[in-house]
């Protein structure tokens, strides 16, 4: 319902994030959350704040937007919100159902070394929302997180920033994604990525944590010894050296730019 009354799709995602997910920020905050254009979130904000469904305080001389609770049909419009979200969330619940098996497919067909058919994504699928999907399919495919460095080079150049972090932060993998920019800037020797992965850094990584799902005993036992370095900086651990990523890059680097 919400998609039919709010056929903004800026003004959609900004509700969302204020009143759904409680989220507050300045204007730049709720743009790159939300992943919508700084301009579109400024004039939408505005509005909310004229029309009552947001506030604006002044913090470290930063104008903080957040939901106005006291609004009279907040009520409402939380139920709103809601309701859309969960539809989204059943929504995307059947879509992973699929995934995995689509997924690699279409990263097949965009040139990462697995063994896979090759189909050809979805026209509307941007590469940034591949290649975070990629990271989480990473996790549980020992092969795809060995080949993906192959499609970051093959793709680093045309890669949008803040949208790979809009999506990787979408997924809760920005941290992952960070990860595998900056391996494969060490393996191209290309700055640019190690540049860019910085912007991904999540220092909520505290304490080391197991890049891939359900590990045995004795497999995390080995990641203790053979984590590459550059996966400890970014607070993972893995069963996986280096020398894999670097044969895997090696063989298949040139061809997958060349194709």
């Amino acid at each position: 319902m919400l998609n039919y009354l709010v056929t903004s799709k800026t003004r959609r995602a900004l509700l969302k994030l204020l009143w759904n997910d409680g989220e507050s920020g300045t204007t730049t905050d709720l743009a790159e959350k939300s992943g919508v254009a700084f301009a579109g979130a400024y004039k939408e904000l505005k509005a909310m704040v004229d029309s009552g469904l947001a506030k604006v305080e002044w913090s470290n001389n930063r104008k903080v937007f957040s939901a106005d609770p006291t609004h009279p049909m907040a009520s409402l419009l939380r139920k709103l919100v809601k309701q859309q979200k969960n539809k989204e969330r059943l929504n995307e619940r059947r879509l992973n159902l699929e995934k995995p098996y689509k997924l690699r497919e279409n990263l097949a067909f965009l040139g990462l070394p697995v063994n896979a058919k090759k189909t050809s994504p979805d026209s509307h699928v941007t590469m940034e929302e591949l290649l975070a999907d990629a990271a989480d399919l990473a996790q549980v495919d020992a092969s795809v997180a060995r080949s993906l460095p192959v499609l970051f080079h093959k793709f680093g150049e045309s890669l949008d920033v803040d949208t790979l972090k809009h999506e990787s932060w979408k997924r809760g993998n920005k941290h992952r994604v960070g990860f595998f920019l900056e391996l494969t800037g060490e393996l191209s020797n290309r700055k640019f990525l190690k540049e860019m992965s910085k912007s991904f850094l999540d220092k909520r990584y505290k304490v080391p944590r197991q890049f891939f799902g359900n590990q045995s005993e004795l497999s995390r036992r080995l990641a203790e010894r053979r984590t590459p370095n550059l996966a400890k900086k970014w607070g993972l651990q893995m069963n996986m050296g280096l020398d894999a990523f670097e044969n895997t890059y090696e063989k298949f680097a040139h061809e997958s730019v060349s194709a």
